[in-house]
């Protein structure tokens, strides 16, 4: 289904020749090749008994196997009544698939069922009933194993997807692991686990995902080593071999300097320390040491997690980012989060963050790209947004990512600029996104700078291309200054020709409330915002008109998305103003219940000047063509 509603200046037409070519010019070769090869496989070839059978062939269950020296970590354990009911609970969605199990029930989308034949659940019954004893796993582990090796025949839709084969095949083989005592006593059983493994394995061998690439072919990858490591002939050994090249060389192209995932994700680059801590601990359990490529990028890897944790200890919700996906970061990180006091970047990736350990204030911005230009699937309308924290509540949100499927409006508001913290121009979004995954053109960071003077100030400032293509050559800049370590400044200048609105957005989490609403015009007022421990003021200026939000639905707007399958209602203010540009607006978040004045004027409109008093001091910020100076603070 094509989703992109086109902006008037885009000619009113949907994503028709001019968006699929800046979709498809992104995409390499190779991606084009591999995906035209999966179509065929798909649509023709596994629906032809024979092909699909031989994957299985070789595989009696009686390989010589070597268990796997996994990681000692509890999983969380679902309900075991409901499990052994056939009743799963996916992205906050619960059924019941009967007894024997339905593995593809109708009415559910494909995030719901992908979770079904992750098993998940395999390791985490393992490990209720070899280390806590509990006597109705092992039976309930066995019989859904057994259902689903029974009712879902190599290459079914779905369940013989590359990425929830790549992820059922490390789950079982640490469920293996756990399992030995019981596997030795039902040898019918373990053969039959062992032959629907090496078949797994083998058929992905076949279908890595090559035409996506990013986080997905690296799970197959780990699936293809763990897989040869795991079993000692045939073709294991060619398993091995393709899974090591596919995770070491991922290393190279998929992690930023650094150290962040290219996908921009903070789960996903979660997901991937994960994968490779693994790994790198399955190897050392072996007595094998891990290549020096992986001992020298985990530290990196591990920092960009810890840096863009907030201090509730949750992870930033930009780029389809959720809560309850990946462990709690404390528990990927070893139980304890090391971060940076004051400035902090991250430039590869585009984040910056400032942060206050002793206030637990922290602000992160996004200052880059949507996505690596071939996979920007998981990106989003956010460039040159921000999430804030105060007291160790969050008060500034992200949208977060609330599905991929179902909804497919939701998917869209989600991934829209005016569902980020961002400024619109004349209603158009930053980057083209359309249908669930998709970007045509896509908005380019420029110009990022920073500058650090300790505790008097430090700053970020960037640009971005996304309204180049709007008439009058548009450009967005944004400067986020926190001064003294006390308040910060958000400057937003849009440049260009010709008369245009601009909007500034800003969304709030559901627990805090709004004590005074906020106003602007000439006469604008002060806005204050509450949470549990905290107190945030709002100062606007150069806005004409401000509205107020929550679960909107015509359209949508004010929904907050911290998980899978959750839509909250949340306050959200739409600031805007309209004029000939360039059009200078923005706000100081001061985090206290003070009076705040300010006076901003514009010299030469590339120039302005921002006067800021409060609490007996004044601030004088000069906003340059491109960088910054705070010019007193007496």
């Amino acid at each position: 289904m094509q989703l992109h509603r086109p902006h008037p200046a885009d000619g009113g037409r949907g994503p028709g020749l001019l968006v699929w070519l800046a979709t498809l010019r992104h995409v390499r070769p190779g991606q084009a090749l591999h995906r035209a090869r999966m179509l065929w496989r798909r649509g023709v070839l596994y629906r032809l008994g024979p092909v699909t059978a031989r994957y299985a062939r070789g595989a009696t269950g009686e390989e010589p196997v070597r268990p796997l020296g996994f990681p000692r970590r509890r999983p969380r354990l679902p309900p075991l009544e409901e499990l052994a009911q056939g009743t799963f609970t996916f992205v906050n969605r619960r059924r019941c698939l009967g007894q024997p199990v339905n593995w593809l029930p109708s009415g559910e989308h494909q995030l719901w069922l992908y979770n079904l034949h992750y098993f998940d659940h395999a390791p985490a019954l393992a490990w209720a009933h070899a280390k806590e004893g509990h006597p109705a796993a092992w039976p309930v582990l066995r019989d859904l194993v057994s259902q689903w090796i029974e009712r879902c025949p190599v290459g079914a839709p779905i369940a013989w997807d590359p990425y929830p084969t790549s992820v059922r095949i490390a789950n079982w083989l640490r469920a293996y692991a756990l399992l030995g005592p019981e596997l030795a006593a039902d040898p019918a059983f373990a053969r039959a686990l062992r032959r629907s493994l090496y078949a797994q394995a083998s058929f992905l061998e076949r279908n890595l995902e090559y035409h996506l690439l990013g986080n997905h072919l690296l799970e197959n990858g780990r699936a293809l080593l763990l897989a040869g490591l795991f079993f000692s002939t045939g073709r294991a050994a060619r398993w091995q071999a393709k899974g090591r090249k596919i995770l070491w060389l991922g290393l190279e192209e998929q992690f930023l300097a650094d150290g962040g995932h290219e996908e921009r994700s903070p789960m996903y680059h979660q997901l991937m320390l994960e994968l490779y801590q693994e790994v790198a601990a399955v190897l050392e359990a072996r007595g094998e040491r891990a290549p020096s490529i992986l001992a020298a990028r985990l530290p990196a890897m591990r920092r960009w997690l810890a840096e863009v944790v907030h201090p509730d200890g949750g992870l930033s919700l930009f780029n389809d980012a959720a809560f309850g996906v990946a462990p709690p970061p404390a528990e990927t990180l070893g139980g304890r989060i090391e971060q940076s006091d004051g400035l902090v970047a991250l430039p590869a990736s585009g984040y910056f963050v400032f942060r206050d350990r002793a206030e637990q204030r922290f602000l992160i911005l996004d200052c880059g790209p949507i996505g690596p230009d071939h996979q920007p699937g998981h990106g989003h309308c956010d460039t040159l947004s921000f999430e804030l924290s105060l007291a160790g509540e969050r008060i500034v949100v992200d949208s977060g990512v609330g599905t991929y499927y179902g909804d497919p409006h939701r998917r869209e508001y989600y991934r829209s600029t005016r569902a980020h913290n961002t400024v619109a121009v004349d209603g158009a979004e930053q980057s083209e996104i359309w249908a669930v995954f998709r970007v045509g053109r896509r908005a380019r960071p420029l110009d990022v700078r920073r500058g650090d003077e300790g505790r008097s100030l430090a700053w970020v400032a960037g640009s971005h291309s996304g309204y180049r293509r709007l008439p009058g050559g548009i450009l967005h800049r944004r400067w986020v200054c926190w001064v003294d370590r006390r308040f910060w400044v958000v400057c937003d200048r849009v440049s260009g020709r010709g008369s245009h609105r601009v909007e500034s957005f800003l969304h709030f989490h559901p627990d805090v409330r709004t004590v005074a609403p906020p106003t602007a015009g000439a006469a604008a007022r002060p806005a204050e915002v509450a949470g549990r421990r905290s107190v945030l003021r709002v100062v606007p200026w150069g806005f004409d008109r401000v509205e107020t939000v929550a679960g909107g639905t015509a359209p949508l707007q004010g929904w907050y998305a911290p998980e899978f399958g959750v839509h909250l209602e949340n306050p959200t203010w739409t600031f805007s103003a309209a004029g000939d540009l360039p059009v200078w607006t923005g706000y100081v978040l001061w985090p206290e219940a003070v009076d705040v004045l300010l006076d901003f004027t514009v010299a030469d409109g590339q120039r302005g000047r921002l006067a800021v008093r409060a609490a007996g001091r004044t601030w004088i910020l000069l906003f340059g063509p491109l960088d910054l100076e705070l010019e007193s603070g007496a």
